[in-house]
């Protein structure tokens, strides 16, 4: 008996109607822009996903994605498209600033003003959790010089595989750069250890974060996190469309207390300071604070 090769996968039909139909519902769905994400053989990873899945036509495929149960294949797409790439401390003047200039001063202020004395930061867009540890590396090291001070730090990312990846805390060699050996050596604290295959997050650490599945489209979902003193979302809004982008900016200063910071990526300087904010200065970095209300005399 003769060996016959197996069968080819069938083809997958891309046209200019189901590709543009699929850009809609990403928009839709996440605020995201594909062509400002549009990475080298984007199409061609779709297409391996889509046939992985047994779909036959792309049209078949946006039917899933649409289904009230395909939470985790809409998760799966996002992440075709967009870039995870991250490591520990990136834009380290930030987290200098954090550690020296803001948490000792929004201690300060919850003393003065009597209100429960916990400190809430939200690491939003948090990829594979690099960003959300540098936070939390930070938060903890203040912590534990003041300890009567609450302090939780939250990491929330659309795809739920970067939600699982973030959770176990196991990176390689790329995520820790020179500036995650600076930092640490320059703060003392615990930040990861070595194992067979790469690093693992200390444990003291991984468990004063909690990570969780969250849509930054789903403005409604974010409401929870109001009274948040921190937001960090950097890399993020680059990829989305004006409207949205501005909806969320207004989201997040609702979000904040007064005097609360948001942090922005390098790349995403606003040109214009949004509305109940003033751009700080954050030693070579910058960060948004929230202004005070206006207080008018009766």
């Amino acid at each position: 008996m003769s060996h016959q090769d197996p069968p080819a996968p069938p083809a997958l039909t891309w046209t200019e109607k189901n590709y543009r139909a699929l850009e809609k519902f990403v928009l839709s769905y996440s605020g995201i822009i594909m062509d400002r994400v549009a990475q080298k053989g984007v199409r061609d990873r779709i297409t391996q996903h889509i046939l992985s899945l047994g779909v036959s036509s792309v049209e078949d495929y946006l039917l899933l994605l649409h289904s009230r149960k395909s939470a985790a294949l809409r998760g799966e797409l996002i992440s075709l498209i967009t870039v995870s790439e991250s490591y520990f401390f990136r834009n380290p003047d930030q987290f200098r600033y954090i550690a020296r200039t803001l948490l000792p001063r929004l201690a300060e202020n919850r003393q003065e003003l009597g209100l429960r004395r916990e400190i809430r930061v939200l690491s939003a867009g948090c990829s594979t959790g690099e960003e959300t540890y540098s936070l939390a590396a930070i938060c903890l090291w203040f912590q534990r010089r003041h300890p009567d001070l609450a302090i939780t730090v939250v990491g929330a990312d659309i795809n739920p595989r970067n939600v699982e990846q973030a959770r176990e805390g196991l990176y390689r060699a790329r995520s820790f750069r020179k500036v995650s050996r600076d930092l640490r050596h320059e703060f003392g604290f615990p930040l990861y250890r070595e194992i067979p295959d790469g690093y693992a997050v200390e444990e003291d650490l991984r468990r004063f974060v909690q990570f969780k599945t969250l849509n930054l489209k789903d403005l409604d979902a974010l409401k929870c996190h109001a009274g948040s003193d921190i937001i960090m979302c950097r890399n993020v809004l680059i990829y989305f469309e004006d409207t949205f982008r501005n909806a969320l900016m207004q989201m997040f200063q609702g979000l904040l207390n007064p005097g609360g910071m948001l942090f922005l990526g390098e790349t995403e300087s606003l040109a214009v300071v949004p509305a109940g904010f003033e751009l700080v200065p954050c030693l070579r970095a910058y960060g948004y604070r929230k202004l005070h209300p206006t207080v008018h005399s009766p």
